[in-house]
């Protein structure tokens, strides 16, 4: 069919299908997140509910979306990026695979593909972790019909059976294939369910590590720490816990007209994770280095200075 491209008052390119407007992303596609419509935020929510969604995939023999699943968790990537994925971008014509995985995107200027994402252009280079390479291991296994003399330049996702074989699996192809999965679920799946996921469990893996959500950072490519813990839904936890402990207090002392106890305002010191783990270790050293220390003055002195120290690194 063929459509004419209109303008909104706001300048915005859209097309009329069948009484409905779709708007035109800045490329003139069509965009999979149309205004007015309203997005699936949620992150898959643990390992056992991913188990669920595999297992789908594996007993209805959808080798293609059990790969495509795998690889959208454990690489955290966009689906568009998974989809113009090439057997090259991870093989080895000899059919070893490789370490690494350089993200490609179609470049339109030179025909060609380039490293980048395909949104936001930035060059990604993803370590393959054992995950990805069993997957690939357990879809070989089940589609015999790749050979790299042949495929090796060839879309890893394009669909070997049915009506649109030949053709690489759509987005709206794979949405459809999550939410008949996911209807196990108590809660709906999307392909950023996946990649909002990865962030969610990395950071129940690493607690305590300081680091790990520069990682996240590192892995999203996204600018800033507030924009990953948006993303991974932190905030919203926040916000959620805040709202629901405001609205506790307020039935208790306002609903229900309990004495409101006297609060005394607490000072809030805070502190850079490192720079505090950093004074404990020193501190730790100086409390050892008076171990067998019995006079109370030294002691006290000793207390005292600690103290000092904290206040000079608090913000």
């Amino acid at each position: 069919l063929t459509y004419f491209v209109l303008t909104d008052m706001n300048g915005r390119c859209f097309i009329n299908v069948d009484g409905k407007k779709k708007y035109h992303d800045k490329n003139g596609c069509v965009c999979n997140k149309q205004k007015g419509t309203k997005s699936i935020k949620t992150a898959i929510e643990n390992f056992e509910d991913m188990k669920k969604v595999q297992d789908y995939f594996i007993e209805n023999k959808q080798w293609n979306f059990y790969l495509l699943f795998t690889l959208n968790i454990n690489t955290g990537r966009r689906i568009e990026d998974l989809r113009q994925a090439k057997w090259s971008d991870f093989f080895y014509k000899n059919g070893n695979m490789k370490k690494y995985w350089d993200v490609q995107r179609f470049d339109k200027e030179t025909d060609s593909r380039v490293s980048g994402e395909k949104k936001t252009h930035k060059i990604k280079e993803l370590y393959i972790n054992t995950a990805i390479q069993e997957a690939f291991k357990i879809f070989l296994e089940n589609e015999k019909s790749i050979d790299f003399n042949y495929d090796y330049e060839e879309p890893i996702f394009k669909q070997l059976h049915g009506t649109h074989r030949g053709k690489v699996v759509s987005q709206e192809g794979y949405r459809q294939a999550l939410i008949k999965a996911g209807e196990c679920l108590d809660y709906d799946v999307r392909s950023h369910s996946m990649r909002r996921g990865m962030g969610k469990m990395m950071m129940e893996l690493h607690p305590n590590d300081n680091k790990a959500k520069s990682v996240l950072m590192e892995l999203y490519n996204h600018s800033s720490e507030k924009m990953t813990n948006k993303y991974i839904g932190e905030t919203a936890k926040l916000e959620q816990e805040y709202l629901e402990d405001f609205g506790e207090k307020y039935k208790k002392y306002v609903m229900d007209g309990e004495e409101i106890p006297f609060l005394v305002k607490k000072p809030v010191s805070v502190y850079d994770n490192a720079e505090l783990r950093d004074y404990m270790l020193c501190a730790f050293g100086k409390i050892l280095d008076v171990k067998d220390e019995t006079d109370p003055i030294k002691l006290i002195k000793l207390y005292n200075e600690l103290l000092d120290g904290l206040e000079t690194i608090a913000k």
